[in-house]
């Protein structure tokens, strides 16, 4: 008699990846993408004076405190501020962004509240209107990771540390049907939807505006967005660090497998 094994099940007994190389799969792919856009932000720093710019990636930050508020700010600084703050990340020592933050701090009893509002600076320090590439980075990092499984389950970093990602019905298949290589990405990030409703929030209903951002129902707000985001995180730690599939990969109906006869880690 033949077994048939049920369709979603076809990974059962199969090696797991475990946390480790997960882990560094990722740190490795962060990097083949990070660092060519960040080489690129710093020859266009010293190209546009400081019109384009990033600031996430592999960078150095270094800050100072400033020592006067510059007028004419947009949007409009808290009121009462009382503090300034310049940062500046570089690449190798070649700069790829400058911030000035500009905010208030207030305590009362054991309690420390903070506002402030951020604003970019060209290469002098003069605040302007610059143009941030990191949310097409980061679009183009998540282009990379969903078509490199969808075509060959492996990306770079993946093929270094020995995993793939597979489509738990047909785990033999090279590759993941893209709307499953969407999902698993996407499902990655749903602790992180209370964050994504703050920001819109912030650039869409206060207008991007500290003091109407940060009133005592937004900063609940925050407090439940960082308690959701740190349980979402907990449980997927849990779930990997036990060689169970995490709520992503369930969700996309995808699976992380070791490749060759490697031994589980």
């Amino acid at each position: 008699m033949h077994s048939i094994v049920p369709r979603g099940d076809a990974t059962t007994g199969l090696p797991r990846a475990g946390f480790w190389r997960r882990i560094l799969s990722i740190i490795i792919d962060f990097i083949i993408v990070m660092l060519p856009f960040q080489i690129l932000a710093a020859v266009l720093f010293a190209l546009t004076a400081g019109m384009v710019q990033m600031n996430g990636g592999l960078t150095l930050t270094t800050c100072e405190n400033g020592t006067e508020i510059p007028g004419s700010l947009d949007p409009p600084p808290p009121h009462d501020s009382n503090f300034t703050r310049v940062c500046r990340t570089s690449l190798f020592g070649a700069t790829t962004g400058a911030v000035l933050t500009v905010g208030r701090v207030t305590r009362k009893g054991a309690t420390t509240t903070t506002v402030n509002q951020s604003y970019a600076l060209d290469k002098n320090g003069t605040p302007i209107q610059a143009t941030s590439i990191d949310s097409i980075v980061d679009l183009v990092l998540l282009a990379y990771l969903v078509g490199m499984v969808w075509k060959s389950g492996r990306t770079l970093g993946a093929r270094v540390v020995g995993v793939r990602v597979v489509d738990a019905e047909y785990p033999d298949t090279p590759g993941v049907p893209l709307r499953k290589a969407i999902i698993r990405y996407l499902a990655m990030f749903v602790g992180a939807l209370p964050a994504c409703a703050l920001w819109v929030y912030r650039y869409v209903v206060a207008k991007g505006s500290a003091d109407a951002m940060f009133t005592a129902d937004a900063f609940r707000w925050f407090t439940i967005t960082a308690i959701v985001g740190a349980l979402w995180t907990i449980v997927l730690i849990i779930q990997i660090v036990s060689k169970r599939d995490p709520v992503y990969d369930r969700l996309a109906g995808t699976a992380v497998l070791l490749t060759g006869n490697e031994t589980p880690r």
